[in-house]
């Protein structure tokens, strides 16, 4: 299944008389090889740690590192408990659940990515609130969420889930459409009524622009989260009771996709235009990065957890989780103790850095920290202590995603020079290494392989791997010259252990150096 098409997957379970869910997790089973339990079991992880970021905002207070915002989730929460608002108190309760997750978020606490940090709150809202309700087992609520999973493909492949590409409605617009498709799966709607509620929900969501003031994913993005995970109830309440999208789902994205092609740069989350430039913004802007800000304080999308994921320390999936696997990746291909590092930005990540803390998470990358490390926060202070240099300069780099860093790491021994860009829900793609026009993900396990050209060598590589039982996803290669230095990239469906390695360097005496990449 490609996952471009909503219309071609309403078909398959139509005619399959299933649901979007179980054709997921049936994809899942195929892609991953692994039995349908351990997919699920890893869904429900996930989950868990949605609904936890729910019970936190809801119990006490959740506040920003900023102290911009905070605490409104719980003020709203307790609201609805009095019996005198003027919606349900349950719709109310919906809306909490948003915003703590996304306050949750921007204190950098663990969230999941659902499709996009900036959109974290929405889906956990609606699923907690179900799984509240008592109507339905924690099995099914997560059994829906590959409902979501799915819708979110599509939209991510067709169009974007990049707030830096295609504005707020690639993000919490994406996220409301989930959430609602998820709903009518949930109650028992059919998976045509699925497609119709993402139709409707995204065209409530055209033309929202990002605007984040001061570059922070917190003003307005955590009070669009708590009014969309109330439309995503409301989008789906219009699909079970028969309203149609009159305008296929399918052509939404792809409207949703110019609309965003059409935006000017500073409504794409550079923190310009938009809300971000009225003078409370630009004044908000001013105090918040006068403060000290010290660590003390398209691709192919093809998986369900490329979509519902990852699990992160907030506020950004592309300006924290992305920055975190960018360095995460140099840092493998460092192979030793940074020692100096550079970082050129450009785009949304030059305009936003210090606010999305992308500083902060480049930097714990190429020491080595994951994407759901609590040390996030302190990453400049770690740096200082093992003693890593840093500097952060504004550049540049060419037609690259907005969102694109150029990392010149440094070691005792070694350098290394990776371009790479942060796509959207933590997805990242290197653009260039070491100069050449060589992309790697990282989301596999990864050969990058230094040699020196000479004929045979990727058949010998090909013939070894195949001999030994891997499947290569994907190989690229580029020299300086005829018989001169190459490195070829070879992703592999299958976990590798460090004696192949040994194995391919023994066998193949003009290989220089095999390093092992993968992102945490």
């Amino acid at each position: 299944m490609s996952f471009t098409s909503l219309k071609e997957i309403i078909e398959l379970a139509e005619q399959g008389k299933t649901t979007i869910s179980e054709l997921m997790i049936k994809t899942e089973v195929e892609q991953k090889g692994y039995p349908r339990d351990i997919i699920i079991e890893k869904m429900a992880e996930q989950f868990t740690v949605m609904e936890e970021a729910v019970r936190k905002g809801t119990m006490s207070p959740a506040m920003s590192r900023t102290g911009l915002t905070g605490g409104d989730g719980n003020r709203l929460y307790q609201y609805a408990k009095n019996g005198y608002s003027i919606i349900n108190p349950t719709t109310l309760n919906v809306a909490a659940n948003a915003l703590v997750v996304s306050e949750v978020n921007a204190a950098m606490g663990r969230i999941v990515a659902t499709p996009t940090a900036g959109s974290a709150g929405i889906l956990p809202a609606v699923l907690v609130h179900a799984l509240d309700s008592g109507n339905f087992t924690r099995e099914q609520i997560v059994q829906s969420i590959f409902t979501a999973s799915a819708l979110g493909l599509v939209v991510a492949n067709k169009a974007s889930i990049s707030g830096a590409a295609g504005g707020c409605q690639a993000e919490v617009g994406s996220a409301t459409a989930m959430a609602a498709g998820t709903l009518v799966e949930l109650f028992g709607g059919t998976p045509e009524q699925v497609g119709n509620a993402v139709g409707i929900a995204l065209k409530n969501s055209l033309g929202l622009v990002c605007d984040p003031v001061a570059g922070l994913v917190e003003i307005p993005c955590i009070i669009r989260n708590g009014l969309h995970a109330i439309t995503a109830q409301a989008a789906a309440d219009m699909a079970l009771a028969g309203v149609a999208s009159v305008i296929p789902p399918d052509e939404v994205i792809h409207v949703m996709h110019e609309v965003g092609q059409q935006m000017p740069e500073s409504l794409r989350e550079t923190g310009i235009g938009g809300l971000a430039g009225t003078p409370t913004g630009q004044k908000l802007k001013e105090q918040i990065l006068s403060k000290k800000t010290s660590g003390d304080s398209p691709a192919k999308y093809q998986s369900a957890y490329e979509i519902i994921g990852p699990v992160m320390v907030g506020p950004s999936s592309s300006h924290t989780a992305g920055a975190v696997r960018i360095g995460n990746i140099a840092r493998q291909l460092l192979h030793e103790n940074p020692l100096y590092v550079e970082f050129s930005l450009m785009g949304s990540f030059a305009e936003t850095y210090q606010g999305h803390g992308t500083d902060l998470a480049l930097l714990a990358g190429v020491m080595g920290l994951s994407t759901m490390d609590d040390d996030i926060p302190n990453a400049k202070k770690i740096a200082e202590q093992n003693g890593l240099q840093y500097k952060f300069t504004k550049r540049v780099l060419g037609s690259y995603h907005p969102n694109t860093v150029l990392v010149e790491l440094e070691g005792r021994t070694r350098r290394v020079k990776i371009l790479a860009s942060s796509l959207g829900g933590g997805k990242v793609e290197v653009q260039e290494l070491e100069g050449y026009p060589l992309k790697l993900s990282g989301e596999r396990p990864t050969l990058v392989i230094r040699h020196n050209d000479h004929k045979g060598v990727i058949a010998e590589l090909s013939k070894i791997l195949y001999q030994k039982g891997f499947n290569i996803a994907r190989m690229a290669n580029e020299r300086s010259k005829m018989n001169g230095p190459a490195i070829t990239v070879c992703e592999i469906d299958n976990n590798i252990e460090e004696n192949v390695l040994a194995l391919l360097k023994k066998e193949i005496p003009i290989i220089d150096e095999i390093v092992l990449v993968q992102t945490k």
